[in-house]
């Protein structure tokens, strides 16, 4: 437990994108909770890592452990941006021509019944 601690102790800070500088500790923490949140369908959050922690992102000699929860963010991101940007547009730009209008109305917000619940016009 004393090696542990004393092991802590000789972890060099952190930078931050603004220059400022994190206790390592807190800043694998926060990369790692970055990183698994983006799995909860929110890939901004993979986005902020990177972002957040761009100079260990840019050289990874710094600090292992933020280097690779930030590498694996800017993929996460990268792969969810490949796969659901396709999609958006598909639907934004030819959704009725592609779909077919009966999926299209399944997925169209403004073709919703909200009379039952009390959001509707009525």
């Amino acid at each position: 437990m004393a090696a542990a601690s004393v092991g802590e102790l000789t972890l060099s800070p952190v930078l931050d994108v603004d220059g400022g500088a994190q206790p390592a500790l807190q800043a694998r923490r926060t990369a790692r909770l970055y990183y698994l949140l983006g799995f909860a369908a929110l890939p901004w959050f993979w986005a902020c890592n990177v972002w957040l922690f761009l100079p260990d992102f840019w050289h990874g000699d710094r600090d292992p452990v933020v280097t690779k929860y930030t590498r694996r963010s800017a993929l996460g991101f990268a792969v969810y941006t490949a796969l659901f940007l396709p999609w958006m547009l598909l639907y934004l730009i030819a959704g009725e021509k592609v779909l077919g209008q009966r999926v299209f109305d399944k997925l169209d917000i403004n073709s919703l019944d909200l009379s039952g619940s009390g959001l509707g016009a009525g």
